[in-house]
């Protein structure tokens, strides 16, 4: 049976290795609304960090609890 995983999930599963990512890599592993992810995340007390790298460009990662 294949588990379908959620958008939440799926972030985590990405940020959780504490590096910075392009927020294009989590639009093609998460969901092109990844920001409303990010957003829910933060609601359940992920500590996700963003950075900005160039003109509309941000990277994120996620901090140790």
């Amino acid at each position: 049976m294949l588990v379908k995983l959620t958008n939440l999930e799926r972030l985590i599963s990405v940020l959780k290795d504490g590096k910075w990512h392009l927020g294009d890599e989590l639009a093609a592993k998460v969901s092109w609304r990844f920001g409303h992810t990010v957003f829910e995340a933060r609601k359940k007390g992920y500590l996700i960090e963003k950075r900005k790298v160039a003109h509309n460009q941000f990277q994120y990662r996620l901090l140790a609890a």
